[in-house]
């Protein structure tokens, strides 16, 4: 059943809505995206203006990250989610895709390097995936001096200052001496 609801998204057959994101539009059907979605299904059923108008305009996603969002809507899969992982969680976070999100965590925790942990703990901590957030808070305390040298680093550092607290715990309670603690100023 998911490769035949798979091949009206595909294939543009009989839709009845519009899904409008970065001046693209895409064709959807309604009652697929409100069977497999919350959202959709709140915005399709409840007095919104989509009801009235087929038409959702889609904001705080590319394109082609809106485009493999209503793929796993439809097909319960996600082609290119090694790709995309990162912005696809917080789209699957914003649409309530709770197995979407739960698989872009599973693929974020075995990509950790050095030079996205900073990023990815602080996606994993804006989009509430505790076990992605303590990957990463193990990844970056192992890797300690790699990490506070990346751009992400200095991200958390000025505008994450609970994050910078927590990792700060944790390095101590890990029993890092006090010349591999951060700076919290």
């Amino acid at each position: 059943m998911a490769d035949e609801l798979g091949n009206l998204w595909d294939q543009s057959l009989l839709p009845d809505c519009s899904l409008v994101v970065g001046g693209q539009e895409f064709q959807a059907h309604k009652a697929i995206l409100a069977a497999r979605c919350p959202v959709f299904r709140a915005m399709f059923t409840h007095d919104m203006k989509e009801r009235q108008t087929n038409r959702v305009e889609i904001q705080g996603v590319e394109p082609e990250v809106l485009r493999e969002l209503v793929t796993f809507i439809y097909s319960g899969k996600a082609p290119n989610l090694q790709d995309m992982a990162a912005d696809l969680l917080v789209a699957a976070d914003m649409y309530l895709l709770d197995r979407l999100k739960r698989m872009c965590e599973e693929v974020l925790c075995r990509s950790l390097t050095v030079e996205n942990a900073a990023e990815i703990l602080i996606i994993a901590d804006l989009h509430l995936t505790p076990e992605l957030k303590e990957e990463a808070i193990t990844f970056i305390n192992s890797h300690f001096s790699d990490v506070l040298r990346t751009p992400g680093w200095k991200t958390v550092q000025m505008d994450h200052p609970c994050l910078m607290a927590e990792l700060y715990r944790s390095l101590v309670s890990a029993g890092a001496s006090p010349s591999k603690r951060p700076r919290l100023y």
